[in-house]
């Protein structure tokens, strides 16, 4: 998201070293002799590196231009060499944002003396990351196990959003404090995101703690709090983004008063928000229809059927703008010029979609959200800055379809992966926005059906017809258009590696369906030996647990519910008997949470195996961690049983 500047006077600094200029973090040379001499962390023994002590304070510095200014104190034990990297400290800053006062110090015990290395001024350095971000960065010299290193310096910022305190990290800590000094003409809701609770809260008034020329003097609301004993944060696998699990204390903007006691408002209602999206977000670019009548080929406008019609032009901009990788468009975004220029952001592109079908008469809305990676949306404070990500909903003979045009892959109403986070906000400037879940519209699923038969040589080979559909289909039809045949083929075998492709036939893949078909030879299954031995799960096999912990600390979220499908069939090759077969057998997670359904069909020599499978929500509680443990090793252990067939 762009940031809310709040502009008070023009700054012009420079990075900088020298003296905490009335810094109100600890000075430099907290370090201890206990802290060099600890070999590991109590707590933690398995912890590579400790945060000892980490110290914020947020207030406004009017001997700096009144930006806001948070000082920031930091001390690091490092137990193993894997965790040098944290010598390395590296702050992004946006548009006017300064970091000054710089000070380092590394901490060793050396022939049974402490020794200080101070970081040089040299050793800073300052890149562009983009043309609204840089980045500054500094690396603490002679690092090795056992040495502690500390640091302090200093941020302004003429923005009023101000960024959130992680009192948690991918490393233990054990003390993290944050002091906000909020002046009584800047409001904010302050929230707690944590697994526990705090150690240290209090706020109070505190008087005269800013003094405005020609105006006076003005009060300060404080906030601190503080944690203790923090537990290292572990990303699981199939959980939403870290973000919203860390333990953090997070500023919410309100409104701001100036000293000619103009109120600005941030976010008030949901109502304000819509607005500010409108506006300051989506550029004021919602109302360019008229452009798009006059641009759009008119072949595809005079469609009369809407479905028809709203697909046609879905397509036509999918295979005409590419997608730049970006959600947000750090310039201003002008939809004539993405249509032009055929490229574009996800905010570029959507919008262009929404303007191209509001040309087209179809019923359509914006989506605001935020991606998996980005977090979930609060709604207990109206905000605008969780949102990342615009989709198009159009409505059709009262049917809902979302639809995002940066995926050359996707078809009519399908959404990426990375949208699936819970709810977006529907954009209606007319009437009133809501609310909405976004879901996939199709099910994801897997069919496999499989022949395996003996020819006349004594060779096992099988007839496979493969049918995908969702998010399933989604990856099999990227992978269909980006390669060769050749190069898909090779692919197919490397991860199949008892399979040889004698024959390979894509009879779908434009609509929400994937089918294939192969003829495949199993040179490991011959009838050459008097016992043949092996799994009827040729294709498409589970072949290790997903979930390999004995603990899980966070939910676990999938994105989707998904059903996988088997119906092999096996006919015995001449002069053989069965000797050995699976037995059938059905497994369920509790809460109608999954089931497989495990079948074996004997017809003389021949069998036939039905398996299915299907993990019927996308969300699961930690508490239900083991019972998707077991589901998985439950597949694992009957896709890998045998058949065993002896010559009579």
């Amino acid at each position: 998201m762009k940031k809310i500047k709040l502009i008070l006077l023009i700054i012009i600094s420079s990075i900088s070293v020298y003296a905490q200029k009335n810094s109100k973090t600890p000075k430099l040379g907290q370090t201890t002799n206990e802290e060099l001499s600890m070999k590991f962390y109590e707590k933690d023994s398995t912890a590579r590196a400790l945060v000892l002590e980490e110290k914020g304070y947020i207030w406004v510095d009017r001997k700096n231009k009144y930006d806001f200014r948070t000082d920031i104190y930091k001390r690091v034990k490092i137990f193993d060499k894997s965790e040098i990297d944290l010598a390395t400290i590296k702050v992004n800053l946006f548009g006017e944002e300064k970091i000054k006062f710089i000070k380092a110090i590394t901490y060793n015990i050396e022939d049974g003396r402490t020794t200080e290395i101070h970081l040089l001024e040299n050793k800073i350095y300052k890149k562009k990351l983009s043309e609204k971000w840089q980045q500054v960065s500094f690396t603490l010299p002679n690092i090795k196990e056992g040495s502690v290193i500390e640091y302090s310096y200093s941020l302004f910022s003429p923005y009023f959003k101000l960024d959130d305190w992680n009192l948690q990290a991918n490393i233990p800590k054990l003390k993290s404090d944050i002091v906000a000094e909020i002046p009584g003409n800047y409001k904010y809701n302050l929230r707690l995101q944590a697994y526990k609770t705090l150690d240290r809260e209090r706020s109070y008034v505190k008087r005269s703690c800013i003094l405005y020329p020609g105006i006076g003097e003005g009060d300060c609301v404080v906030y601190e709090y503080g944690m203790d004993d923090i537990r290292a944060f572990i990303k699981e696998d199939f959980m939403l983004s870290p973000k919203n699990y860390l333990a953090k204390i997070i500023f919410e903007p309100v409104s701001f008063t100036n000293l000619k006691g103009v109120k600005k408002t941030y976010t008030q209602t949901w109502e304000d928000a819509d607005k500010t999206l409108r506006t300051n977000f989506f550029d004021g670019q919602t109302s360019k229809a008229s452009f798009f009548k006059k641009n759009l080929p008119s072949e595809i406008l005079n469609i009369i059927d809407d479905k028809e019609r709203a697909t046609s032009i879905y397509n036509f901009l999918q295979e005409r703008l590419v997608w730049n990788n970006n959600y947000w468009s750090q310039n201003k975004i002008r939809v004539k010029q993405v249509y032009q220029e055929k490229s574009g952001g996800v905010d570029g592109i959507n919008l262009t979609l929404y303007n191209a079908l509001k040309a087209a008469n179809i019923e359509s809305y914006l989506v605001a959200l935020s991606t998996r990676e980005n977090g979930t949306i609060t709604k207990l404070f109206p905000s605008v800055t969780d949102f990342n990500y615009v989709l198009v909903n159009v409505i059709i003979n009262n049917e809902s379809y979302l639809l995002d045009a940066t995926e050359k892959n996707l078809t009519f109403g399908e959404i990426p992966y990375r949208c699936l986070n819970g709810e977006g906000r529907v954009l209606d400037f007319e009437k009133e926005s809501y609310w909405e879940e976004i879901i996939p519209k199709f099910k994801t699923s897997l069919r496999n059906r499989i022949k395996i038969q003996f020819n006349e040589s004594n060779e096992a080979f099988a007839d496979i017809t493969r049918e995908t559909k969702g998010y399933y289909a989604f990856n099999e039809r990227r992978k269909l258009n980006s390669k060769s045949e050749e190069k898909y083929l090779e692919d197919f075998e490397t991860k199949n590696p008892d399979l040889e492709v004698e024959k390979f036939e894509v009879i779908s893949k434009k609509d929400q369906t994937v089918k294939t078909s192969y003829t495949v030879t199993l040179p490991e299954i011959t009838t050459l030996q008097k016992t043949i031995r092996f799994s009827p799960f040729i294709l498409d096999k589970y072949k290790e647990n997903p979930f390999k912990y004995n603990q899980r600390h966070y939910p676990i979220d999938l994105g989707y519910e998904w059903s996988d499908s088997y119906t092999i069939f096996v006919s015995a090759p001449d002069g053989y008997q069965l000797l050995k077969i699976p037995l059938s057998k059905n497994f369920k997670i509790p809460y109608n949470g999954g089931e497989i359904i495990y079948k074996v069909q004997r017809s003389g020599e021949n069998l036939k195996i039905l398996m299915d499978i299907k993990l019927n929500r996308n969300k699961y509680n930690n508490t239900e961690y083991h019972n998707l443990k077991k589901f998985f090793q439950e597949i694992i252990n009957l896709q890998d049983s045998f058949i065993e067939y002896s010559k009579e």
